[in-house]
């Protein structure tokens, strides 16, 4: 017994998680500092895990006929993408980020005005603790799901 998840879900949450990433990103250069470049120079790990996303969002959500649009739990698939997006998120809106003249700023502490404030920092410091536990969690969730729709499709389809 399959259930349809509705084809705009399926598209929002896989173009979320092929544009929150990047969206991510951008939002960390709103105050750059040096982690922009620990995250080139953590690519090796980044990258693969990026990818990996981008292909369960093509092929499992993107798709009418996608695994994860028919799955009997698809519903699961499609929080864990939207957990994972919203997550990464998160951590380019909340992470502190300093350079060389010793200030550290968010950008969620610059965009509201809050600069130069131990306690903003603090928060933000904790919110992106959070968001990172959640797009971690959540990517390890939506690849296990994935793989176990993949092969339950696989099983499916054999000759009994």
């Amino acid at each position: 017994m399959n259930a349809r998840v509705s084809r705009s879900a399926a598209v929002l949450a896989g173009l979320a998680l092929i544009l929150f990433p990047l969206f991510g990103f951008v939002l960390k250069l709103v105050y750059p500092g040096w982690m922009p470049v620990l995250a080139i120079w953590s690519s090796w790990l980044l990258i693969p895990g990026y990818v990996t996303q981008v292909v369960i969002a093509a092929s499992a959500l993107l798709r009418p006929s996608g695994v994860l649009r028919h799955a009997r739990g698809a519903w699961r698939a499609l929080t864990a993408a939207w957990i994972t997006s919203v997550g990464v998120l998160g951590v380019g809106f909340f992470l502190i980020d300093g350079g060389d003249d010793g200030g550290s700023e968010s950008a969620m502490t610059v965009l509201f005005g809050m600069t130069g404030s131990a306690e903003a920092n603090g928060v933000s410091m904790l919110f992106a603790l959070i968001c990172g536990f959640l797009w971690i969690a959540g990517w390890v969730y939506l690849v296990v799901e994935w793989i176990i729709q993949l092969i339950l499709l696989r099983q499916s389809r054999k000759p009994v």
